[in-house]
């Protein structure tokens, strides 16, 4: 009996491997994503444009993103999962290494809108195949193994990015961003076959949008994206009004933000089961935005102690990582028979905020300062409260 139950744990743990590459790609997908807040300093006088206008390389990888998540997933529904995530995995790579070889701006945008398009591809594809071939009593490991790639992107991806573009120039960054590529495309090869799923139409992909509940949800993602995602794009010159931070700081505090943000996720999620999603969503949303309120105090009033910094970071990255599970807790009590659907737009509508939120904080980063970015944003988190639905039929 022990040794057919040692075996057993074996056979799950050499399948739990075999996902692992799954969970590289979401690491380097989301790393790609948010490296750039790391780097804008470097990126923007390396390119020789301002840092606004250097936001809006997140703003480029973020449209393509959040519109792609949708669109490739129907131009690819009749396709093989393992194909997509191979496809993407190495467009992802080619197109990350070329970024660290331009010299334009204007090439460097084109190369993250397709950078972000072919994040659309990966992620959801190997969230797919780890729900396939897990075993349904592991299926929810399997799922927070590729998942949790995001996370770490914040802990590991992102402060590693940062360094490496504060020491030898945001080009390495880039490289490193395609090396993570690299490493996740051989990895893929020893990926579980799945099966392509039968195809579903552009129609029954935004099929959700017809339920107001659903509507509403989206919408506060959005307006509450906007103005989450600007301050974590503009994080960098924000902390560098406050407290005259630099590269190696900064590289402590996105350290800091990413193993706060991981802790946040876990306790949404216990939030949402204990107190319920809509209490849990609300709470975040309004303590993102008060925090927010409290930045935009500091960085008008300067000189703030690298300590003081770091205890702001770390709400902000406990108020805006608890605000995933309750958002996806409720979208799934929502869209019932229409999950799946309703989770990619959600994902698009994320995406969609973030992107917004780099345009809009460009010109407040030009128009008004440092400053500007925090308090905009504390009212858009709480514009995003009321439209909330509390219940199905809202």
């Amino acid at each position: 009996m022990t040794a057919v139950g040692t075996r057993s744990a074996a056979g799950g743990a050499a399948s739990l491997l075999r996902v692992l590459p799954l969970a590289g790609a979401s690491f380097a997908a989301g790393t790609g994503d948010m490296v750039i807040a790391g780097i804008l300093p470097a990126l923007a006088a390396g390119l020789r444009v301002s840092e606004a206008a250097a936001g809006q390389l997140v703003t480029a990888y973020a449209v393509a993103y959040g519109c792609g998540t949708v669109l490739v997933a129907a131009l690819t529904g009749g396709m093989p999962r393992r194909r997509v995530l191979t496809w993407g995995l190495a467009a992802f790579t080619v197109v990350n290494a070329a970024a660290a070889v331009v010299s334009s701006f204007g090439v460097l945008l084109v190369l993250r809108v397709l950078a972000g398009l072919a994040a659309a591809a990966c992620t959801p594809a190997a969230v797919a195949i780890a729900a396939e071939v897990a075993p349904e009593e592991r299926r929810g490991r399997y799922l927070a193994l590729v998942t949790g790639g995001l996370t770490v992107a914040l802990v590991a991806g992102v402060p590693a990015g940062t360094w490496l573009g504060g020491e030898y120039g945001w080009r390495s960054t880039m490289v490193f961003v395609a090396l993570l590529g690299a490493v996740s495309l051989a990895g893929a090869a020893g990926v579980p076959f799945v099966p392509a799923p039968l195809p579903l139409g552009l129609r029954r992909r935004l099929a959700p949008l017809a339920v107001p509940a659903v509507a509403r949800l989206l919408a506060a993602t959005v307006v509450s994206g906007i103005g989450g995602m600007m301050m974590l794009t503009y994080l960098f010159p924000v902390l560098r009004e406050a407290g005259g931070v630099g590269h190696q700081q900064m590289t402590a505090l996105f350290t800091l933000y990413g193993v706060a943000g991981t802790a946040a996720a876990w306790l949404g999620g216990r939030g949402a089961d204990r107190w319920g999603p809509y209490r849990t969503l609300v709470a975040a949303l309004a303590g993102y935005g008060v925090t927010l309120w409290a930045a935009a105090a500091l960085t008008m009033a300067g000189g703030v102690p690298l300590a003081v910094l770091g205890v702001v970071v770390v709400l902000l990255a406990l108020a805006a990582w608890a605000i995933n599970p309750p958002l996806q807790s409720m979208m799934y009590g929502f869209a019932r028979g229409a999950a799946a659907e309703a989770m990619a737009l959600a994902t698009a509508a994320l995406f969609t905020g973030a992107s917004l939120g780099g345009a809009l904080g460009g010109i407040l980063l030009d128009g008004w300062g440092p400053a500007a970015i925090p308090l905009a944003g504390g009212v858009l988190l709480l514009v995003a409260v009321p439209l909330i639905p509390r219940r199905a039929s809202s």
